[in-house]
């Protein structure tokens, strides 16, 4: 965003009041949570517990919600007024390798403030549209940007998850918090941006004339193209624009069109030049050559490509009018090389969009080159234009391959992890079926099948399969499973008393080895103390089995719960995300979580090295790129928009981004199909 000193000092002026505007949203969040329920609502006893915690908890931190949220909303508005990366406020975890990563935590927080702001958004609509009028004016924008404004609602809600995360420290409570405090702080900020666009009006700045309403990158258009091209429809369309050129000259009927505003049937003085350095010939129609001077114009007014590439496009121009005098079956299909050509470059443009990166550089100097080429040949042919798109995508190819060099750490990383998780998971599977056999208790079946094979797993991998250290770990196994059911003969008994000292010593070392709690180990070997006393005792071991069938029933409810609430053998590859730096969500994207999407998976599968697509996370849309996909496609690799930068992100967390509506493609539509709907829409008649 460019910097000026009347935005300067109207950001400083905004943040100057944020401790006030948080000292406020304390003391009605409070208000409204020790309001009594409404008679009719019932509210569980669990809910009632977190409610009087959030209470309690903003009784005695008001003081430190608020510097939280001041010094939050501080630097994530600085950091957008001058152009550089929100900071990460969310905790991460580190894995072998150095990799930081984040659980599905993370994600689930993203989508909590997206929420947020969606709110405040919905809640101060009209004030917050207003005010974009005068940040527009504040950066010497002639038309009114969305994106003006650094102090819209995506910062106000990341300050305010902050400010809750800094007091509370269970995510029921910030949660809780969150949306109380959202609503209050909604209704806040509704009157403070009234406010301040009445300040900014007294202090002599005068609005931007409005033209146009430049939405955010994340917003749909108001007029969307054609969802698809196909050959038919695409030479369809240009028929239709051929026609209505041929009635603006001859003065007939118009054919029938969506009423758009109208436009002079004058060929500008582009469309003019065009036409001279075309040389085109006599006899040649020039409605033909008139239609694709309209459809470069379109192009090169297209807002989503840069200005550098328009310049390439406008470099295209008269070889794409040379070729079409001795080629029509270019306006034949959407498929044709020029088209694809045109297309590719807008397209790879899209995937590095922010100025300055050198990625984007490197294209639009291959670009230009590429398009003086095509000009210097003595003459066009489509052959040319399919050769240059061969060249376009060796030269994608290379920064593809050069961006996975560079992120060799944590594709490494990332590998080994996977290898981890399959070792683990597959003698996770080998224990719940030996620990199945031998009389025990649930818990040291879980230890077995889950903490065991994490022993196993992380010794295999750190000293080799055939280091002492992992088969001492093996024997332990077996020396655990045959001391849980010994056969009832003295000989076997004394071979149990004489094992357990070796066997309670190894099996320290392997619970350190992975650092399983001190509660956790003493625990186990509580268990395990039961059930070799009772196997000690001729004669009475089975007692301890013993039971009636209810109580054996109500053992395996406990075995069951005990299950299914024990942690993934998997570990962290249920959900993690690298940590990276979500705009206001349109609420129509948001998922309120109660029902999954049909198959969240199929995007995911359809990723390729090379795709691009658009998440949202830490408050605003992103554009990434797949840099790299495990085998079993458990862990992604992204290139982020900040050249260098790598987020890594798994198989989980993707798909819950997906669910939520928070991935999409970077465009819904391609250059030339949005130039030649543009050129339908401008030469539609007026009514």
């Amino acid at each position: 965003m460019p910097v000026s000193p009347l935005m300067l000092r109207f950001v400083e002026d905004e943040l100057s009041r944020a401790p006030a505007l948080a000292e406020r949203t304390v003391t009605a969040t409070l208000a409204q949570l020790q309001q009594p329920a409404k008679a009719g609502a019932p509210v569980a006893a669990a809910d009632r517990q977190v409610q009087q915690e959030v209470i309690e908890a903003l009784r005695r931190g008001a003081n430190p919600f608020r510097q939280a949220f001041a010094d939050s909303l501080q630097s994530l508005v600085m950091a957008d007024v001058q152009g550089l990366e929100s900071p990460s406020t969310v905790g991460s975890s580190t894995i072998a390798g150095g990799l930081q990563l984040m659980d599905e935590t993370r994600v689930d927080a993203d989508i909590a403030i997206s929420r947020a702001a969606q709110l405040i958004d919905s809640a101060a609509e009209w004030e917050l549209r207003e005010l974009q009028t005068f940040t527009s004016t504040l950066i010497g924008q002639a038309h009114v940007s969305a994106e003006s404004n650094p102090l819209g609602p995506a910062a106000y809600a990341q300050a305010l998850w902050d400010a809750c995360s800094a007091i509370c420290p269970t995510s029921a409570q910030r949660g809780l918090m969150l949306r109380s405090a959202t609503a209050i702080i909604a209704g806040q900020l509704k009157m403070s941006w009234a406010a301040a666009c009445t300040r900014l009006e007294s202090q002599g700045v005068t609005p931007s004339i409005y033209r146009t309403m430049v939405l955010p990158s994340s917003t749909p258009a108001a007029v969307s193209a054609p969802a698809a091209a196909t050959p038919r429809a695409f030479e369809q369309a240009l028929q239709q624009i051929s026609a209505l050129l041929q009635n603006r000259s001859t003065g007939g009927p118009p054919s029938p069109a969506p009423v758009a505003m109208p436009v002079s049937s004058t060929p500008s003085a582009a469309r003019m030049a065009a036409l001279q350095n075309s040389n085109v010939p006599e006899g040649v129609d020039p409605h033909v050559v008139d239609l694709l001077s309209r459809v470069f114009e379109a192009v090169l007014s297209d807002d989503q490509i840069s200005a550098d590439l328009r310049a390439v496009m406008a470099r295209l121009q008269t070889s794409v009018l040379r070729l079409c005098l001795v080629d029509r079956t270019l306006l034949d299909s959407h498929q044709h090389p020029v088209w694809l050509l045109m297309n590719r470059i807008a397209q790879a443009s899209q995937v590095w969009p922010l100025p300055g990166d050198p990625r984007s550089a490197r294209l639009v100097t291959f670009c230009e080159s590429l398009a003086g080429e095509i000009a210097a040949a003595p003459q066009q042919v489509a052959s040319g234009f399919t050769k240059g798109m061969m060249r376009l995508e060796a030269h994608l190819s290379q920064e593809l391959r050069d961006q996975q060099e560079r992120a060799d750490n944590s594709i490494a990383a990332l590998t080994a992890a996977e290898r981890r998780d399959t070792l683990e998971r597959e003698l996770s599977q080998q224990l719940a079926e030996q620990a199945r056999a031998v009389r025990t208790t649930p818990r040291l079946r879980e230890f077995l099948s889950r903490d065991w094979a994490r022993v196993l797993t992380e010794s295999m991998l750190r000293y080799g399969d055939k280091d002492e250290r992992t088969a001492s770990a093996f024997k332990t196994l077996d020396d655990m499973l045959w001391s849980l059911n010994i056969p009832d003969h003295p000989q076997s008994r004394q071979r149990l008393l004489g094992l357990l000292p070796d066997l309670i010593k190894r099996l320290r070392a392997g619970m350190a080895l992975v650092g399983l709690p001190e509660m956790q180990q003493q625990a186990v070997l509580d268990d395990l103390m039961v059930v070799h006393t009772e196997s000690l005792r001729p004669g009475e071991r089975a007692s301890a089995y013993e039971a009636t069938p209810q109580e054996i029933f109500q053992r395996l409810r406990d075995e069951d719960a005990s299950t299914s609430a024990a942690p993934s053998a998997q570990g962290f590859a249920d959900s993690l995300i690298e940590v990276f730096s979500m705009d206001t969500v349109p609420a129509e994207l948001m998922s309120d979580g109660a029902a999954l999407e049909d198959s969240p998976d199929r995007p995911i599968d359809a990723m390729t090295p090379g795709s691009s697509c658009r998440w949202f996370l830490s408050g605003r849309w992103r554009t990434v790129q797949l840099l790299w996909r495990s085998d079993s496609l458990s862990y992604f690799v992204f290139a982020g928009e900040t050249a260098g930068r790598t987020h890594s992100i798994t198989r989980q967390a993707l798909a819950r981004l997906a669910t939520e509506g928070l991935i999409k493609p970077v465009s819904d539509t391609q250059l030339i199909q949005r130039a030649v709907h543009r050129v339908m829409r401008d030469l539609a008649p007026s009514h």
